[in-house]
């Protein structure tokens, strides 16, 4: 399956403006979604990191809002599995930083099909790196999936499919552990549940506020602050969240064997219900 749409409308290949802000400057968001029979589940916290994009950048998206759902209903009724990815651009410019007056977003939505993995309900357990690369730091736009994914890309690019890891562990400046280049990071020890604090740097994940909102009246998620990596390689079960892989567990964390932990089987079973 291969699918894109451009404000809306199904084209046969996305084209991009050279002077739309998203080319020039990042100027924009993203969304990485999964579609099940016709509908996003989690869709709810994907419009609220959006609407936080809106109130802190400035994103004018009242309108792109108001056609979602019938876009939805129009294009996606008859999709069983699907993964979605939305880029969303505060639109054309002249040539500099200065957002224009009148700024209209352009917005594309590319269908592929659903990545095997994320078919599987028990999952193997993920293999990890630590990245020497460090997560900027930029407090005003910590927590937003925006177009600047420098500190990602030079991440990922620290191992190759030959070194059979799945995933790799990012530190901030302080040493301090943040996130995977594609994933939130939770623990556990005892009957606590921990994941990093998210308030300096780092992207607030979906399947992290899903997690941290199903907890509450549980076992509250303890968000933790100057998180050193003895605490994952101590932990009696490590995880990580994405929309895409839901709630993965941890073997190894940079040749360490990690404790299995059936609590965490039992999260990814809860949170794949709304996928069956």
């Amino acid at each position: 399956m291969d699918l894109f749409f451009a404000n809306g409308v199904l084209i046969e290949s996305a084209q991009v403006s050279f002077n739309d802000r998203a080319l020039q400057y990042g100027d924009g968001v993203f969304e990485t979604v999964r579609i099940f029979k016709g509908e996003i589940p989690m869709w709810e916290f994907h419009q609220q990191r959006l609407s936080n994009a809106q109130k802190v950048l400035g994103l004018p998206l009242g309108d792109f809002f108001a056609q979602w759902p019938s876009f939805i209903e129009q294009n996606l009724a008859g999709i069983e599995h699907a993964c979605a990815k939305l880029v969303i651009s505060r639109g054309e410019g002249p040539r500099g930083y200065k957002i224009p007056d009148k700024a209209q977003i352009n917005w594309w939505l590319k269908l592929t099909d659903l990545p095997a993995a994320s078919l599987v309900n028990k999952k193997t357990p993920f293999r990890l790196t630590l990245c020497q690369h460090a997560i900027s730091r930029q407090p005003a736009l910590a927590g937003l999936k925006h177009l600047n994914r420098l500190d990602q890309v030079m991440a990922r690019s620290e191992w190759s499919e030959q070194d059979a890891f799945d995933e790799g562990i990012m530190f901030n400046l302080d040493g301090d552990v943040i996130e995977g280049t594609m994933s939130n990071i939770f623990w556990l020890k005892g009957e606590r549940l921990y994941t990093t604090d998210l308030s300096q740097e780092g992207i607030d994940g979906c399947v992290r506020r899903w997690l941290i909102k199903q907890q509450k009246n549980k076992r509250p998620v303890i968000i933790e602050k100057n998180v050193k990596l003895d605490r994952l390689l101590n932990a009696d079960g490590v995880f990580l969240t994405n929309s895409l892989i839901g709630i993965q567990s941890v073997a190894e964390i940079d040749g360490q064997t990690i404790a299995q932990n059936c609590q965490v089987d039992e999260l990814a079973t809860n949170f794949n219900r709304q996928y069956v």
